[in-house]
């Protein structure tokens, strides 16, 4: 029998994230602290292992904010800044455990990450900084990091595509999505016990699902529960909780923590 998965929802913003700079709030009731919403991250854990989902460019205050001092691996989805710019908040992990930390990605996010960030993977006589970080490339549909067993999705974004991950057959992440591949994605998870799927706005979008289409794909999932993650100021938390939630679909919110 598989051990329980501690999920921790880091951040579930978009690239702008809630609110946005000069205090901009959208549709977003700034008095509910369910609206504040970082950058997109995800934490999973099992057996004292943990897996990192993307590091946000507010990777730092995450991991501040949920008293987070060790992570074992890190898995990307894609190249986009709100993705990996927190990259060098990884630092300071690797120097209070002492050790390197593997990441996984493709091969477009691993050339991207060690154009940027090359410090962080090799180390140089212009900075003289030990490198702290493992590359290792995502290849193939199913792989195993540290105890997690990992079904792999590629999925299309608009002009570039990006992954998203079944973990251990209970839980679905599939965030910048405009279309899955897999005709029969949908019917894969049919009743997982927990899917996290991106809803960025109502409005169409050329690279992310519309709302329709997203709430469309939830009745056909059913999953035990669903999350609407990487959310505009447009989505506000309590209008689509008393909205969706009787059809076991939420608003994830900064903070979020599971166990599954």
């Amino acid at each position: 029998m598989s051990k329980n998965i501690e999920l921790n929802v880091l951040g579930c913003g978009s690239s702008f994230g809630v609110p946005l700079s000069h205090n901009i709030w959208g549709n977003c009731d700034k008095t509910n602290i369910k609206n504040y919403r970082t950058r997109p991250s995800i934490l999973l854990k099992k057996a004292g292992k943990s897996i990192l989902i993307d590091t946000s460019p507010d990777l730092r205050k995450q991991l501040i904010d949920n008293k987070i001092d060790n992570i074992d691996s890190v898995i990307y989805t894609h190249s986009h800044a709100d993705h990996i710019h927190g990259i060098n908040d990884l630092r300071t992990i690797s120097l209070i455990n002492r050790k390197k930390i593997p990441i996984y990605a493709d091969n477009i996010t691993l050339d991207t990450l060690k154009t940027s960030f090359s410090y962080l993977f090799i180390k140089s006589s212009s900075h003289g900084y030990e490198p702290i970080l493992n590359a290792n490339i995502l290849d193939g549909e199913h792989i195993e990091i540290d105890g997690f067993k990992i079904e792999v999705i590629k999925q299309n974004h608009g002009n570039i595509d990006s992954y998203g991950f079944i973990f251990d057959s209970k839980i679905a992440y599939n965030l910048d999505i405009k279309f899955f591949y897999d005709d029969n994605y949908l019917d894969k998870i049919k009743g997982i016990k927990c899917w996290f799927v991106g809803c960025l706005r109502y409005d169409d979008h050329p690279s992310h699902a519309s709302y329709k289409e997203i709430i469309d794909w939830t009745k056909k999932v059913n999953a035990n529960q669903t999350f609407l993650s990487h959310m505009t100021a447009h989505i506000d938390y309590e209008t689509e909780f008393k909205k969706l939630s009787n059809s076991r679909v939420y608003p994830a919110y900064d903070g979020l923590k599971l166990t599954i």
